[in-house]
């Protein structure tokens, strides 16, 4: 669940939580449609996103790095949309930040592939915005900036 919910309950241990401290559940409750619906369109549709994306990636300079792992790519992309997906659904960014974020930025970084893995994304996240309705892809735009953000300049 959500790092900040978790907190704000801890912290009211012994006591009700204020109105305050209760305004990150009703804004919560009142996303959580768009979430569950983008949950599910990735869930339905990643596979196509990812592939479409790779077929983008081929007529970019970095076509050789598809050529040669396109199989690791498709994975990686699978694996980061699944990520990206259940941290919006639990509507946790920090959670994805301290779990996914440092973790994917030191393996790509470790294959010298950021680059080519940042222009990747960028396509990912055009097919997302292409393919989904606005407010999913907003919310989807808003984890993959941040992930092409730190493959790019680091956290």
């Amino acid at each position: 669940m959500n790092n900040a919910l978790l907190t704000a309950i801890r912290e009211a241990d012994g006591r009700y939580l204020s109105d305050l401290e209760l305004r990150p559940f009703d804004h919560m409750m009142e996303s959580f449609q768009t979430r569950v619906g983008l949950y599910n369109h990735v869930r339905d549709h990643g596979k196509e996103l990812v592939l479409n994306a790779l077929r983008r990636l081929m007529q970019t300079p970095h076509r050789q790095v598809v050529q040669e792992h396109a199989q690791q790519c498709q994975r990686d992309m699978l694996f980061t949309l699944e990520y990206v997906s259940k941290g919006i659904l639990l509507n946790d960014e920090d959670g994805f930040m301290e779990e996914y974020l440092v973790w994917m930025q030191n393996i790509i970084r470790s294959f010298n592939r950021q680059s080519a893995c940042v222009v990747a994304y960028r396509l990912l996240k055009e097919e997302v915005r292409s393919t989904m309705p606005g407010d999913q892809s907003n919310l989807m735009a808003l984890y993959l900036d941040k992930l092409t953000e730190a493959l790019d300049t680091g956290i």
